[in-house]
């Protein structure tokens, strides 16, 4: 099975209510109805990517944190996006990886 990671610009571009993104939104969009054609195929995330969504689209993107939290926490929970199974996998094998 083939593994497509989708990092956190990919998550922005989604969620995001900013008309500059009108066009990253779109693409997303279609990207996604692609991979939902697509039958061998296993679509990943992390929780870095999802930090990041959340840091960019209260701090850049002004969404009410409200809004924002539980945008993460149904895709988290639910593990979906755009009702595509997502799986968050772990980005580095080192459980005390740390930016220092």
């Amino acid at each position: 099975m083939r593994r497509i990671y989708l990092d956190s610009n990919i998550l922005i571009a989604h969620y995001s209510t900013d008309k500059a993104e009108e066009s990253k939104k779109k693409m997303v969009e279609n990207a996604l109805a692609v991979f939902a054609e697509l039958k061998d195929v296993q679509l990943c995330t992390s929780m870095w990517a999802a930090t990041e969504m959340v840091n960019i689209l209260v701090s850049s993107k002004k969404i009410d944190r409200g809004i924002v939290a539980e945008i993460e926490s149904q895709l988290v929970s639910e593990r979906r996006l755009a009702n595509l199974r997502l799986h968050f996998v772990e980005v580095s094998p080192q459980k005390d990886y740390d930016f220092a």
